[in-house]
């Protein structure tokens, strides 16, 4: 079970096992996180911004946010609840499994914002990472709505399907994803009439 300590706006977590941020945030299951010089990490889920480091000693610091939305967002968001070791454990009598879980030690699974998640892989169709990482952060800036980060700079939230809908096709066609825009507005329209129940 981990531990959250609360002080000067930051979260200290400590006790949190298999939690290696490169591995978590840079595997391919999100796409708006990256790493700076310094290597903090920074990015945007569920319209809030957020840096977090892992020190030495294992504590992960997220730094300017507070109890609140670590309830709220940033538990779920890193699975932090789940006991990973136990799970590694339960598959390691697989040779496969244990092979794959010690590949990928330390990836946590990230819960995501359902629409934000199913965007992001249908741009990712026949895509490498980077070039994913660029359609979604110019789309994000284009249709997005900006709001102010902590450090004062300019971040956006992730286009709404209400946003990608009305954009359509030619209006996706400058964040340059190709034969991909005409999924998204698709996708578009069945979440936004229910067909696509993230819930269910």
């Amino acid at each position: 079970m981990f531990n959250a300590e609360f002080k000067n706006n930051n979260v200290y977590i400590s006790g949190v096992s298999d939690f290696d941020l490169p591995h978590t945030l840079d595997c391919g299951q999100a796409f708006r996180w990256e790493e700076k010089e310094n290597g903090i990490w920074h990015g945007v889920a569920f319209n809030k911004y957020l840096e977090l480091e892992k020190k030495p000693d294992g504590t992960v610091i997220l730094y300017n946010t507070d109890k609140s939305d670590f309830d709220a967002i940033w538990c779920d968001y890193f699975d932090l609840e789940r006991d990973y070791k136990k799970i590694i454990t339960a598959v390691s009598g697989n040779e496969i499994l244990k092979n794959a879980s010690e590949f990928g030690k330390g990836i946590r699974v990230l819960n995501q914002e359902p629409w934000e998640t199913l965007c992001s892989f249908i741009i990712s169709q026949n895509n490498n990472i980077p070039r994913i990482k660029k359609i979604i952060e110019n789309m994000c800036a284009g249709l997005g709505g900006a709001f102010t980060g902590f450090d004062g700079k300019t971040y956006y939230s992730f286009p709404t399907a209400e946003a990608v809908l009305a954009a359509g096709e030619e209006g996706l066609a400058p964040f340059k994803m190709g034969f991909r825009a005409r999924y998204l507005v698709d996708a578009a329209q069945k979440s936004l009439s229910g067909e696509v129940d993230f819930a269910e």
